[in-house]
């Protein structure tokens, strides 16, 4: 039981403190299918929780999950930093405005009765107004380098959507499969604890009458073998309860049932494990993530080495300033600073002398993208390794479904066999309670390969990037 639990629980702890696998764009839900599914919410008070399947649970939580909202506000953000950098180095414009006192100054340049420095004449207001800035023409690769970058930056937050939104998918199956074998669990309790207990019953009964056929040991046994089964049917409750506590944190769903179908293997036929690993190289988010950051660090590298070269530019600049009594000007040929207006503009070169400094800025942006490099090609591998696990796990669960099917089959004939035989008092009770051992424990053990096989084909499909199967959930009749 410690298992499915221990999926469910990862489920739910992983999700509820984190922030790019099965595909790379969200599905969109039509409107049809959207008003069939509701809103998850009952009608009334009185009325039955809706019931969700696999798949419609599995739209809920991409409807609904915070971590993939917080995603796509990622990727926003990114396409943002992109416009801003097309648009931003055209308007690196600055208004200044200024009101201030200066004091009055009779006369001329020329000719002016007052001291040099008139501060006893009377003070009066100026008011000044400038704007000047740079469009840039052409700056040795600046400025396509920072478009570069903010692409790549588009490019991670895309493949980050995708992994959150396949790792949210591999969580609701997970869960959803812990749930399912939490109630074929229950249903096998249910339909052994009865019997077990009657045969109790009737031990105590040929005890009380003194049955030489029947011992002691006979009820130490049976009832050691009772409590073992309730014992197991406490941990089947606890991942129950903690299986739907999962799927309504993964998909915002407080209230709901899932078909009565028992759990059963998905249905697929497995591609040779290098074909998986071929895909998560190209088709796994976190590749395309990797290959992403290597476009940003060349891009930095691309931007350190423009720095050595210079900007050309257009700039210009318009100013303005108003006094008129500050000053009486009545030479035409004198320049009145006080009102004086010009206009400027030309083309110009602006170069930083830090060529020294830029150099080890280089040196630096050339390191990290080695770094990037190194970090891409020992994160290929370990992908390989982790699609390789995930295969290799996939393939024995398979082989125990197929093995613990037969042992199912065979201890549940020697389970009823024992039964018919207690009832006609040519069974002992000790080999009832061993049929029963048997029975139930070969029954839980194919669950819990179904379950296993399932869980396991559901993380292959995160880990290589590939669609293992179209019916992730078998028709239920």
């Amino acid at each position: 039981m410690r298992r499915p639990a221990a999926i469910a629980l990862s489920a739910l702890v992983s999700f509820a403190v984190s922030l790019p696998l099965a595909a790379a764009q969200d599905d969109e839900d039509s409107p049809d299918e959207a008003a069939q599914e509701g809103t998850g919410e009952t009608a009334g008070d009185d009325a039955p929780p809706p019931q969700l399947d696999l798949a419609q649970l599995t739209r809920r939580a991409t409807r609904s999950y915070p971590g993939l909202r917080a995603a796509q506000a990622r990727l926003r953000a990114a396409r943002a930093q992109l416009d801003e950098a097309w648009v931003s180095p055209f308007f690196q414009s600055t208004i200044t405005a200024g009101v201030s006192l200066a004091p009055e100054v009779r006369g001329s340049p020329i000719f002016s009765p007052d001291p040099q420095l008139p501060i006893d004449n009377p003070w009066q207001p100026v008011l000044g107004f400038s704007i000047e800035g740079a469009i840039p023409l052409w700056t040795f690769g600046k400025l396509p380098a920072a478009r570069d970058a903010a692409r790549a930056g588009i490019r991670a937050a895309q493949a980050d959507r995708a992994r959150v939104r396949a790792e949210l998918v591999q969580n609701v199956r997970r869960a959803y499969f812990a749930l399912q074998l939490s109630l074929d669990l229950r249903q096998m309790l249910d339909e052994a604890l009865p019997q077990i207990r009657a045969s109790a019953e009737r031990l105590d009964e040929q005890l009380a009458d003194g049955d030489a056929d029947v011992s002691e040991l006979d009820r130490y046994r049976l009832e050691t073998a009772l409590a073992e089964i309730e014992a197991r049917a406490a941990d089947v409750n606890r991942l129950e309860l903690m299986s739907r506590a999962a799927l309504r944190l993964l998909t915002g769903v407080e209230e709901f049932t899932i078909p009565e179908c028992p759990i059963e293997a998905v249905a697929v036929e497995l591609e040779p494990r290098a074909s998986y690993v071929r895909s998560a190289s190209t088709d796994r988010p976190e590749v395309r993530m990797l290959e992403a950051a290597i476009r940003a660090r060349q891009a930095s590298l691309d931007f350190a080495e423009a720095g050595f070269f210079p900007d050309l530019a257009l700039a210009y600049r318009f100013g303005t300033t108003y006094a008129p009594g500050i000053t009486d000007q009545t030479n035409p040929f004198v320049i009145d600073q006080a009102n004086y207006t010009s206009i400027q503009a030309g083309l110009v070169l602006r170069w930083s002398l830090d060529l020294w400094g830029n150099a080890y800025r280089v040196d630096r942006q050339a390191a990290l993208l080695d770094d990037a490099r190194d970090r891409s090609q020992e994160a290929r591998r370990g992908i390989s390794l982790e699609v390789t696990g995930a295969y290799e796990a996939a393939v024995a669960a398979q082989r125990q479904v197929e093995t613990w099917e037969r042992g199912r089959r065979s201890s549940r004939r020697w389970f009823i066999a024992a039964l018919q035989g207690r009832d006609v008092g040519a069974t002992e009770p000790r080999d009832l309670v061993d049929a029963a051992r048997a029975y139930l424990g070969a029954r839980y053990a194919h669950l819990q390969a179904v379950h296993d096989f399932n869980a396991a084909l559901a993380t292959l499909e995160r880990v290589s990037g590939a669609r293992v199967t179209q019916a992730w959930e078998p028709p239920c009749e």
